[in-house]
């Protein structure tokens, strides 16, 4: 009888993330990684992408090669990548281009085998800062929200679970 439960919990929580993520547009970043957006996204730079929804969120994709961006191939990031120093750069680096947002230290695990990163912030106008990367070879991919104080994680959760990557 606890199967059953255990069953039937399991595909209305499925039910759920399917209907969640209805109408979602796929986003190709390359041969290897994918992201489902609420909506088309538009593209702010090269490999940043940021669309938003009506209840307040914005999300945001964005793919940076190391190899274009710092001439550090994934042979040079595979020692220093999991280290909390190489984490705290990437953070003070971030912070660059995000004047007043507080961001959270950045916690270092894996994903899929994959080196991750994740951090939460705020700002003064209490919009709430989600971002979850990972680096796979020499590129770090990173999705992100950006939520206006008491905006739903419903959305959020489908996007950071919408993070595909190819064998």
């Amino acid at each position: 009888m606890k199967k059953i439960g255990a069953f039937f919990i399991t595909l209305l929580i499925t039910a759920g993330i399917a209907n969640a993520q209805d109408g979602w547009v796929t986003h190709i970043a390359d041969n290897r990684v994918s992201v489902k957006f609420p909506s088309e996204p538009k593209e702010l730079t090269p490999g940043s992408f940021i669309t938003s929804d009506n209840a307040g969120v914005a999300y945001v994709f964005t793919m940076v090669d190391f190899v274009k961006v710092a001439g550090i191939d994934s042979v040079a990031l595979a020692p220093v990548k999991t280290t909390p120093e190489f984490a705290a750069q990437m953070k003070t680096s971030m912070l660059e281009s995000l004047p007043g947002v507080d961001m959270a230290d950045f916690t270092i695990g894996t994903w899929k085998g994959f080196t991750s990163y994740t951090s939460t912030g705020t700002d003064a106008a209490k919009k709430k800062y989600d971002m979850f990367m990972v680096i796979i070879g020499n590129k770090l991919y990173s999705v992100s929200t950006i939520a206006t104080d008491g905006a739903s994680t419903t959305g959020r959760d489908a996007f950071f679970g919408s993070l595909t990557v190819k064998n």
